[in-house]
């Protein structure tokens, strides 16, 4: 039993590493299952036994990252955003996701500079943890949708930068820029908003 999980765990990961390799050379929608399977050395019939089409690869390429994100990334205590006393850059390590791109470069390639559809997920799994961390706890004059939704896509657009750069920073420098260019302004407008 054991060694038809290890068969099958070592046949989805060919299958998922098959796909983002052809997805950083040519549009996703334009991916064939037949490709796939070729790239993976892996039987046609065999990917069905799998998965019913390329998406639900996909799907679960991007669940195995959101669960790896959730595990790496505990979210800043509270006391971060409402306490101004606090040293906010020894509560995180804004390196952590600098790290997990750059390990996983090729697939971050995919997911940030592929079509529209592919990142989706992975912005709205963001921002749904964003705002189940601190939603119900933090109010500004500017609606908290708008302050989760900033946060993500900023974060985004200054990851595409960095892989667009060839990660010529290290992880701990981003991690230091993301924090001043994003963290920083968005926990100052919720410390301006106690302060009132």
């Amino acid at each position: 039993m054991e060694q038809i999980d290890r068969r099958v765990r070592r046949t989805k990961k060919s299958l998922e590493e098959a796909l983002i390799a052809l997805a950083l050379e040519k549009e996703y929608g334009e991916i064939t299952i037949q490709e796939i399977t070729d790239r993976a050395d892996i039987g046609y019939r065999t990917f069905f036994r799998h998965y019913s089409d390329k998406d639900e690869l996909l799907k679960e390429v991007l669940n195995s990252t959101m669960l790896e994100l959730r595990e790496l990334m505990a979210p800043p205590p509270l006391e971060y955003f409402i306490d101004p006393n606090i040293d906010a850059a020894d509560l995180t390590d804004g390196a952590i996701l600098f790290w997990h791109v750059q390990e996983n470069s090729d697939l971050y390639r995919v997911l940030l500079f592929s079509d529209r559809t592919i990142i989706q997920p992975l912005e709205a799994f963001a921002i749904q943890e964003f705002k189940a961390n601190y939603g119900s706890l933090l109010e500004t004059d500017i609606p908290f949708d708008i302050i989760a939704n900033h946060m993500v896509s900023a974060m985004i657009t200054l990851l595409r930068w960095w892989l667009d750069n060839d990660m010529a920073l290290s992880p701990e420098v981003m991690g230091e820029y993301s924090f001043r260019l994003i963290a920083q302004p968005i926990r100052e407008t919720f410390l301006q908003a106690l302060s009132k």
